[in-house]
């Protein structure tokens, strides 16, 4: 099962999500104007294989919360348009390829490639990752020791 799960991701899903993802990368200025594409551009897809729609209960990872959103999919099994790539149209990577439960938004992702990039044992990893990930999204932080450290500390008193 696992083998058969990592070809399909491997040869497959990740493939076909390469060019849709460096579009909507380009598209949002990479993640700096995320939110404001939403609306998936796959609508406009014809499906030549006469699939329906279906309505879906996918849980969103977002920085701020985690919604529970339901989506109007084509069949989440359409050849044309399958779940994953229209939830990558909207932002989020899917969980599963065929009926995700989950799905975690490109930006949150970004955020974690990052932390384990600059991971050490220490926050100073923590703050450098929060810095790049701020600087690239166009944010600059005047007193940065501080209030990452301050961030740093509240999240390990969090969890």
């Amino acid at each position: 099962k696992m083998t058969n799960q990592w070809r399909r991701w491997s040869e497959e899903v990740i493939p076909s999500l390469i060019v849709p993802y460096l579009s909507y990368m380009q598209e949002t200025l990479m993640l700096c104007y995320a939110k404001i594409v939403r609306q998936p551009h796959g609508d406009t897809v014809v499906c030549h294989a006469g699939c329906g729609t279906c309505i879906i209960k996918v849980a969103c990872v977002f920085f701020d919360n985690i919604l529970a959103v339901s989506f109007h999919f084509r069949n989440i099994a359409c050849p044309c348009f399958p779940a994953h790539l229209q939830l990558l149209c909207r932002g989020l990577f899917s969980c599963a390829p065929v009926a995700p439960s989950l799905a975690v938004d490109l930006r949150v992702l970004e955020f974690v490639c990052l932390l384990f990039i600059c991971q050490s044992p220490n926050h100073t990893a923590w703050c450098n990752a929060v810095e790049t990930f701020l600087d690239g999204m166009g944010y600059k932080l005047t007193s940065m020791v501080s209030i990452l450290s301050s961030m740093y500390i509240a999240c390990l008193t969090l969890y």
